[in-house]
């Protein structure tokens, strides 16, 4: 029995150690993808569109990178780790197991805070690009009167004389 939970020790060691990696790897990926939303706000105050678009392809290719490490996680995750925590038996487990998990738990911490980071700045850009759309619907409004205006003013005369035809006879 001796080697049999030695064996599920280490069967759970390397799982926690593969979990640390991708959960490292988002981390990392999660904390990019924030700075260019902050990046994003500059492109939105200055209404930058190309570089704004430059911005959200990247963001894009960072998420789709994510989900792929949240299939992996999950597919370790699920059947190896969270079995053995709702049976309580991580509290039986070798101490360098309860460590790892220890630090794996902070590495998700870190995660949900880079995510509500990611979140909060999203809407001030969400709030700043209504902002924004509202002043170009103001102008473009303004343009749009000023031309009916200027179109009055300079309409080309193409009034012929008129002819009075007398049709009594």
């Amino acid at each position: 029995m001796g080697d049999e939970q030695e064996r599920k020790n280490g069967e759970l060691y390397e799982d926690l150690r593969q979990l640390i990696v991708i959960t490292s790897d988002k981390k990392h990926r999660l904390q990019s993808l924030l700075k260019m939303t902050q990046m994003q706000t500059a492109a939105i105050e200055e209404i930058d569109l190309d570089l704004l678009s430059k911005y959200l392809e990247e963001k894009q290719r960072h998420i789709d990178a994510i989900d792929v490490l949240d299939v992996q996680f999950t597919d370790i995750y699920e059947p190896n780790i969270k079995s053995g925590l709702t049976d309580g038996e991580l509290d039986n487990k070798d101490p360098r197991v309860r460590e790892l998990y220890t630090e794996l738990q902070a590495l998700i911490s870190d995660v949900q805070n880079i995510i509500k980071s990611i979140h909060s700045q999203e809407m001030i850009n969400n709030t700043k690009a209504k902002e924004v759309m509202e002043d170009l619907r103001k102008k473009i409004g303004h343009v749009q009167t000023g031309q009916r205006g200027h179109s009055a003013y300079t309409q080309s005369q193409n009034i012929s004389e008129g002819i009075f035809i007398d049709q009594k006879k």
